[in-house]
């Protein structure tokens, strides 16, 4: 008889199990309760049978805040001895689109299960917004912006401000504020990127993203034409702070890997950060010493890497900056 896959999912997650085993499942070695060894092993079968030839699978999310991981990692974790989690694969079944019926399912999934989640996953990556926009709808317990953050990542991350903006109240700026500050961050990094740094300028601008924000739309920029933007267009649109740190990431680029000597741009930057006052405040002083620490891969010459590790006031990096980056390889021993 064959069962179908949304059947043996529910008889994973009602499977009958004593005290005893429960226990005993807790600890090495592990064993399966009893009435969950044929469901776990049919899953495990249907999971692995879906694993691509080649790469790694669909975004795959099990847990309804976590964050989206390979399908192919899922899998390895659910064939790993210890507790098999009936409902992180329906999750990932529903990635790979061979379980459909969630409705179903929905009164017998945990809380924390991210299958509706996974459905606006799906319909993002068909393309589909108004049906990623739908299933987030019916993303239950007050949940449905952690969906909605998803299809505004995806926005962001293809630079469609319009799109993204009109979503806007459905993300809950107010709840988890890293994950918001996130979502702003890959929406001028994105528009940077598909409409270059004057719109991604723009949509800092914007009092739903902020000022803050403002360094990301420079980030395709290389080196020569980042001091040229700064000294000119977007001359004082960012802190001193924030210019410099972009200009130290355009160096580190620029100077490729174990230079062997600086960039010409490189001294006036570390002059520039070394000049800030380290005693304003701890955050200055652990910015400036994270930012000359920072440009360690760019270090060719010896004299820069002296001045800068007299210049650092955390014990930790002063003790780290002893070798240039290209002496550091040499040491390594041959693989």
């Amino acid at each position: 008889m064959v069962v179908a896959l949304t059947d043996l999912v529910v008889a994973g997650l009602t499977a009958p199990v004593t005290e005893d085993e429960r226990v005993a499942a807790s600890k090495p070695p592990y064993p399966v309760p009893a009435a969950r060894v044929g469901p776990r092993a049919r899953l495990l079968g249907e999971l692995t049978s879906r694993l691509p030839s080649e790469g790694d699978g669909p975004r795959t999310v099990t847990r309804i805040k976590g964050t989206p991981v390979r399908y192919r990692d899922v899998v390895a974790s659910l064939g790993r001895p210890g507790r098999f989690d009936f409902a992180d694969a329906a999750c990932a079944l529903i990635a790979v689109g061979a379980l459909h019926d969630v409705d179903a399912l929905a009164g017998f999934l945990p809380s924390y299960s991210g299958a509706r989640r996974q459905q606006v996953l799906n319909r993002l990556a068909d393309d589909d917004l108004a049906g990623a926009r739908a299933a987030a709808e019916r993303i239950g317990d007050g949940l449905s912006w952690v969906g909605y953050r998803d299809i505004g990542a995806a926005l962001a991350d293809r630079g469609d401000t319009t799109e993204f903006f009109r979503d806007w109240k459905r993300y809950a700026a107010t709840r988890d504020r890293h994950g918001i500050a996130e979502l702003r961050r890959r929406l001028v990094t994105g528009t940077a990127r598909a409409a270059g740094w004057r719109a991604a300028l723009a949509a800092s601008e914007d009092p739903r993203v902020g000022p803050g924000f403002a360094r990301f739309a420079l980030c395709t920029l290389d080196i020569e034409d980042l001091r040229r933007v700064l000294t000119g267009e977007a001359a004082g649109v960012l802190s001193e702070t924030d210019e410099l740190t972009v200009l130290a990431n355009a160096v580190r680029i620029a100077s490729g890997h174990n230079p062997g000597h600086d960039h010409p741009h490189l001294a006036e930057i570390v002059d520039r950060i070394i000049a800030v006052d380290p005693t304003t405040d701890k955050a200055t002083m652990r910015w400036r010493d994270a930012e000359l620490f920072g440009l360690w891969p760019a270090f060719g010459n010896q004299a820069t890497l002296d001045r800068v590790r007299a210049a650092v006031r955390t014990p930790q990096y002063r003790r780290e900056l002893k070798l240039l980056p290209r002496n550091v390889h040499e040491l390594r021993p041959m693989p």
